[in-house]
């Protein structure tokens, strides 16, 4: 069967339910959405007359993405997400600001991992945002595929944070960034988001972005160490050695100690949203008639359009 892209995921609940060949799947990724939940008790039900005068359940909507395994294969994954932008400051939360890595850490630490022949596993946090409780009073309104207790109306307080909700982030970091250095990880002074573990001869690096986690190390059995602890800690995935990272498709060829970045894939899905898929092609997008010189020329360029 062909693999769903990007472009072709459900926009809404009915439409995921519904869907003619693929309702089954999406059907079992919001089962297994709303178990996590359960299991990790985001909410109570309450009286819809227990919610404070003046306060607004807030609402939410379902998200659903495929997602491409890199053992090859299909995940299909559905998330429900509170609508965060109904919130009121002060009223349901405070402080939302949480540090994500710099792109220029991860273009460093691939180019040492290729340089010096790392191992680059790739892991991901499991509902990460359902780990923190929710700081203050928030409430939200059944949301769909949810069957509520008979006796309603009710609606859902929340202990734990949701994706969407506007702490959520913070609160999550600040979660990890505590587990993380309880077991002896250095966060670096320049990249919050960069852990060293010090610890023995070998050295190990964390990089971490939300939910998502490299490790990076020349020892499999370091990287195998922390894998365990984290899954001690967390509900987590192993993806395995990195293949795909905040859309970037990591091709390696060790032999040679080079490391390829490219976003080929996504290029191909966004010309497929706009009706380009048969479009022609072009090397670069930069003119032809460009005249280039190595860095190390200390000659001044030529100026084209003078001599004309």
């Amino acid at each position: 069967m062909e693999e769903e892209s990007d472009s072709a995921d459900p926009v809404s609940y009915r439409n995921a339910v519904e869907h003619p060949t693929l309702g089954q799947k999406w059907v079992e990724a919001v089962r297994q959405e709303l178990q996590s939940l359960h299991s990790n008790y985001t909410w109570d039900y309450i009286r819809s007359e227990d919610v404070p005068t003046g306060v607004k359940p807030i609402s939410s909507r379902w998200v659903f993405k495929t997602k491409q395994l890199s053992g090859g294969g299909t995940r299909y994954k559905a998330r429900l997400v509170i609508r965060g932008y109904e919130q009121t400051a002060g009223l349901n939360f405070d402080e939302t600001f949480a540090p994500v890595a710099k792109l220029s850490s991860l273009q460093m630490l691939l180019t040492l991992a290729a340089i010096h022949d790392w191992e680059i596993d790739q892991m991901d946090v499991v509902t990460a945002f359902l780990n923190p409780e929710v700081d203050g009073d928030v409430y939200m309104a059944i949301p769909d595929g949810v069957e509520a207790p008979v006796g309603g109306p009710w609606v859902c307080k929340l202990h734990k944070s949701l994706y969407g909700l506007k702490q959520a982030p913070r609160l999550w970091y600040e979660h990890i960034d505590n587990f993380l250095r309880s077991l002896g990880l250095l966060r670096s002074e320049y990249d919050p988001n960069v852990y060293i573990s010090a610890a023995g001869l070998i050295p190990l690096i964390l990089l971490l972005y939300v939910d998502d986690i490299l490790l990076l190390s020349e020892s499999v059995e370091r990287v195998s160490e922390l894998k365990t602890l984290l899954h001690a800690k967390y509900k987590m995935m192993d993806l395995g050695p990195v293949r795909k990272f905040l859309g970037l498709e990591i091709e390696r060829d060790r032999e040679n100690r080079i490391l390829y970045l490219h976003q080929s894939g996504y290029i191909r899905n966004l010309l497929a949203t706009y009706g380009l898929s048969e479009c022609n092609g072009h090397w670069t997008p930069q003119p032809t008639n460009n005249r280039l010189r190595r860095l190390d020329d200390t000659r001044k360029p030529l100026d084209e359009n003078r001599k004309k």
